[in-house]
């Protein structure tokens, strides 16, 4: 019985990417769980030390209920995160786009329920010396009266979550950034050691922020407590505890009078929320910092790569790198850039399963990291030109022509003498004017004294003036719109050369620079390694494709750097230096991992270069664009063919 091909069962790439996320998962809430203990005995009465910190205790209930705080954060950053960071024209869009969206209302959630199970936690692990219950009893003849201070903590922890949760979205803490390789700069391979020692470990990433976490924490609550004070007694204050004392009216008997009881003391209250508040705010950044470290390790388990344990390890990857998920097919490219730099008997594998479904290994994998190459493509000529229409569409079915359903009655229409149509309606206010000069002018004129002169002079005569004003009027706007660009207000809406050149070369609304940079990293070290590893030599059929799409990737990044013109708003990028004004980090390092990758295609084939199907011209161009002397052997390679 013959054996099924390579590809036809296959389990997917999410089978292994699940389960590794899962255990980074419990690995940074451990270190969040140890975080929260030692909170919760700081919570604690020091009056007996050894309960203080017995985790079968009030303590170990304290630690529980503080852990919740932090795992609705948990929760939340699993389902937003997102890999490269947010990509806008401008600063406003920024805020248009990602400010009012579902996203938004349950971040602020998020960070509300966290607080509160913070705040109940440390009111109710509170003695009576604090004045932090619901009411006091007072005189034995008084009435109970509902007490002003629990609810001012309250209400300082609401607001310490509302402003988190700014920060939150300002900071786009969702983000996830996966690492963009570069091809390798020697024959010899890396092993998996070598690139754990390289990346460092997340407990000491975790150890170095938290000075700086601390530091953090500290001056948004010392802020907290000054801005929630001012709004506090601004006009919040009689509207909050209307509220607060008609709920209390239903659990005990109030007095009659409903003004506030106040704040008194009101020094030791504010040093409890700055001390308190200081330290849930510690928890919120510590949970952050350490999804980020975890989520953003390595795809890899044990030192090898997550799909070694898949039957079909390539198959799995092959499935990620095809997956509809930009967050799946992001960390795919990684590990596939990985394997190529790394893993050589991985490696050799892409090389020589020729019986996969649909196509070889390599071939599937090269179309996959060209596409995406391509894509890069597509969008820079775009931005060049807006009119610009890729290969693919270009190939698309064109709609069919008119079906003739009756018999032709008459002849058809002659094309040298086009029916005149109905003039294009006016859409700006001085396409108005100029419509409304035109029609005046002939509504006073007969159609013989239309062919006269002063009629024509009179008519031309009024659709210059609107031109005019027309003009006059487009320049008074574009100057004030400048003026106002250029104020510290204007900020918000400036076009930055930065944003559109990222927004162009690494796509949107997320930056897939990773994805880019991963994809031409792999396609440089299988070109590499092929000289040696691939024994079915058929890799090489697809140099002359690489070579080329690296080649007019490259050109068409240069190409739109240079000429495309700084818009008159942007002023930071006005007032740098003529040299840098046009450097735009992400954009030159996608242009440096695509030139590195070309040259070491063009020096590890060279004298190859001709035989495999590149012209002289095309050599010449790709050493050209990388910035290399042309080799004699080369051009005598290429001449041969």
């Amino acid at each position: 019985m013959a054996l099924a091909p390579l590809g036809t069962q296959v389990r997917p790439y999410r089978d292994y990417l699940t389960p590794a996320l899962h255990r980074r998962f419990n690995k940074a809430s451990r270190y969040t769980l140890l975080l929260c203990y030692a909170i919760a005995c700081w919570m604690g009465e020091w009056n007996n030390l050894l309960w203080l910190w017995f985790p079968l205790g009030l303590t170990g209930i304290r630690t529980l209920l503080i852990f919740l705080s932090a795992l609705a954060i948990y929760v939340l950053r699993v389902a937003q995160w997102h890999v490269g960071r947010r990509q806008t024209q401008t600063r406003a869009e920024t805020f248009t786009k990602y400010f009012f969206r579902p996203a938004t209302l349950i971040t602020l959630v998020a960070y509300s329920f966290s607080a509160m199970m913070f705040v109940e936690t440390y009111i109710w692990s509170r003695g009576t010396k604090d004045r932090l219950n619901f009411i006091e009893a007072g005189r034995m003849h008084e009435r109970f009266r509902l007490n002003e201070r629990p609810l001012y903590l309250r209400y300082l922890f609401y607001v310490l979550a509302a402003a988190q949760s700014g920060v939150h979205l300002w900071k786009d803490y969702d983000k996830i950034e996966v690492q963009a390789m570069k091809p390798k700069k020697e024959r010899g391979d890396a092993t998996a050691s070598t690139l754990a020692r390289q990346a460092p470990k997340p407990r000491n990433v975790l150890y170095k922020q938290l000075k700086g976490i601390a530091t953090q924490s500290s001056s948004l609550a010392s802020v907290i407590a000054l801005v929630g004070f001012a709004l506090y007694f601004a006009g919040t204050r009689n509207l909050i505890w209307s509220y607060y004392y008609s709920f209390g009216r239903y659990l005990w008997s109030l007095s009659k009078t409903s003004t506030p009881t106040g704040l008194a003391p009101f020094l030791p209250l504010c040093f409890m929320f700055i001390t308190e508040g200081t330290l849930l705010v510690v928890i919120w950044e510590f949970v952050n910092k350490t999804f980020d470290v975890y989520i953003a390790q390595e795809p890899l388990k044990n030192d090898v790569p997550i799909t070694n344990d898949s039957t079909d390890p390539n198959g799995s990857l092959l499935n990620g790198l095809k997956s509809k998920k930009d967050t799946v097919r992001a960390i795919a490219f990684w590990e596939l850039a990985l394997i190529t730099d790394a893993f050589p008997d991985r490696r050799k594998t892409i090389y020589s399963e020729m019986d996969r479904k649909k196509a070889p290994t390599h071939q599937q994998v090269t179309d996959l990291c060209l596409g995406e190459l391509k894509f890069l493509v597509d969008r820079v000529s775009v931005g060049l030109d807006p009119a610009y229409q890729s290969s693919n569409a270009s190939g698309q079915d064109q709609p069919a022509g008119p079906v003739n359903l009756v018999p032709r009655i008459a002849q058809p229409l002659k094309d040298d003498k086009p029916i005149s149509a109905a003039p294009p309606k006016p859409n700006t206010r001085w396409e108005h004017i100029e419509a409304t000069t035109a029609s005046i002018a002939k509504s006073h004129s007969a159609p013989g004294n239309a062919q006269q002169a002063y009629s024509r002079e009179a008519l031309n005569r009024g659709v210059k003036k609107a031109q005019e004003g027309a003009k006059e009027a487009e320049s008074f706007i574009t100057t004030y719109y400048n003026k106002i660009v250029s104020s510290p207000v204007g900020v918000l809406f400036q076009h930055s050369f930065q944003r559109t050149a990222n927004i162009v070369v690494l796509s949107a609304p997320y930056s897939q620079l990773s994805r880019v940079c991963n994809a031409a990293t792999a396609l440089a070290n299988l070109a590499i390694c092929s000289l040696g590893e691939d024994s079915m030599g058929r890799f090489h059929e697809g140099i002359p494709s690489i070579v080329r799409v690296f080649t007019i990737a490259l050109k068409k990044i240069d190409e739109y750097m240079e000429v495309t013109p700084i818009h008159s708003s942007d002023i930071e990028t006005l007032n740098k230096a003529e040299a840098e004004r046009r450097k735009v980090p992400e954009v030159d390092e996608v242009r440096e991992c695509l030139r590195e990758g070309l040259e070491k295609i063009l020096s590890s084939f060279n004298e190859y270069l001709g035989s495999v199907g590149l012209s002289r011209l095309e050599i010449m161009e790709a050493k050209k664009i990388v910035g290399v002397k042309k080799a004699p052997e080369m051009i005598q390679a290429a001449a041969k063919q």
